[in-house]
């Protein structure tokens, strides 16, 4: 049985192309928080910076007195200058502030990576973003997930998928614009592409839509509360279409910690340095959720402790900030091992663990496998053949 697809989630009219995406509300978009007169005095303190700094700086840096002994006619004099300049620049990190100020509350935009949206929500451009041939893409990634499933079938291991939304498909009120049509169609294609090919996925979007705050405000993943939501609708999956013995035997308990200030990292493509304290948009707060098992501990210390279900993924799965293993847990009512990687995508972490020694020696009786949905169509991120 399919999880039924929520009617809400229709796909938006047509967009821009990601390239002509641009947040064009400027000091508004941090809601208010930071007047227009700060901006206009930074601005004015930033112009006189960068041209008596930066004359100064490139006059005294010790790179023109130090001229680096390489060919000139291939670029690697220019290059190497370039690297000497930078390293002896005392300049270099306020001048790399000044413009991002500038960037961030007179155009409304960051470096390429982030995207500015409202009410100080900042988004990832890579959600944006496809490659000419989405759909090919789409298709190739769903037949690596079925050579998978197949891989783990041979050790009687059931896979569940379960793709991450795009943030500004979730949350799309606060996004600077619609995704554009490939993107906005990307993850309906994907789902049933791998419904097609008779893979287990979970569809998240009815999950997280019913989260007042599933993603962050500064970041690109999720909340604590959006892993959780998520967590249930996975668990819900795994118990129409993959249960496994054990399944809801084991009581867990979360408690939260005192909320804590964090700002994300897309705030890194703001580039303001010391000022984004002051001129940025306000960090999101994180109550971080620690969940703890309620049952007895083991009393056969030289039995083995088999564990059913293994988390592999992105740093969606990774970062205990979001405590998406123990919502897992919580939800599964089972112990979950964690085999999800952070700064590999989604299809290294799989990769690695099929080829490592655990799933050999310990293999579970359930994957889950957390793919957030914009890798499928982001260039650099189409799997190659497997190799295992």
């Amino acid at each position: 049985m399919t999880t039924p697809r929520d009617p809400s989630h229709s796909i938006p009219p047509e967009a821009p192309d990601p390239d002509e995406v641009t947040a064009t509300a400027s000091t508004a978009n941090w809601a208010g928080v930071r007047t227009e007169s700060r901006w206009r005095i930074a601005y004015a303190v930033a112009f006189a910076i960068v041209l008596v700094g930066g004359c100064a700086a490139a006059v005294l840096n010790p790179a023109l007195r130090n001229v680096p002994d390489v060919a000139v006619m291939d670029g690697s004099w220019a290059e190497a200058y370039q690297a000497e300049f930078d390293a002896a620049s005392p300049l270099l990190d306020p001048a790399r502030t000044v413009w991002g100020l500038i960037d961030a509350g007179l155009f409304g935009q960051g470096r390429p990576g982030v995207l500015i949206g409202t009410d100080g929500w900042l988004f990832s451009r890579e959600e944006y973003a496809t490659v000419p041939d989405a759909a090919g893409a789409i298709a190739l990634w769903s037949d690596r997930i079925a050579l998978v499933r197949d891989e783990l079938a041979q050790l009687d291991v059931h896979l569940v998928v379960a793709p991450v939304p795009s943030k500004a498909a979730v949350v799309g009120e606060h996004a600077p614009a619609p995704l554009p049509t490939e993107a906005a169609r990307r993850y309906d294609t994907l789902l049933d592409a791998l419904e097609e090919r008779g893979v287990v996925v979970s569809d998240l979007r009815p999950a997280l839509g019913r989260v007042n705050d599933p993603f962050l405000r500064t970041d690109t993943h999720w909340t604590p509360a959006g892993a959780a939501a998520a967590a249930q609708a996975i668990a819900t999956t795994v118990r129409e279409r993959a249960p496994f013995a054990g399944l809801g035997e084991t009581s867990f308990e979360t408690t939260l910690t005192e909320p804590e200030e964090r700002w994300g990292d897309l705030t890194t493509f703001l580039d303001l340095g010391p000022l984004l304290e002051h001129l940025g948009p306000p960090p999101d707060l994180i109550a971080m959720p620690r969940t703890t098992s309620l049952a007895p501990p083991a009393t056969d210390l030289f039995g083995a402790v088999e564990v059913p279900v293994t988390l592999v993924g992105t740093s969606f799965s990774a970062d205990p900030a979001w405590n998406t293993v123990g919502a897992l847990r919580e939800a599964l009512g089972s112990d979950v091992i964690d085999a999800a990687l952070t700064g590999l995508g989604p299809w290294e972490p799989m990769h690695r663990y099929l080829t490592g020694e655990a799933l050999r020696s310990s293999p579970p009786e359930v994957v889950i496998w957390e793919i957030p949905e914009r890798y499928v169509t982001l260039e650099g991120h189409v799997p190659e053949a497997p190799a295992w």
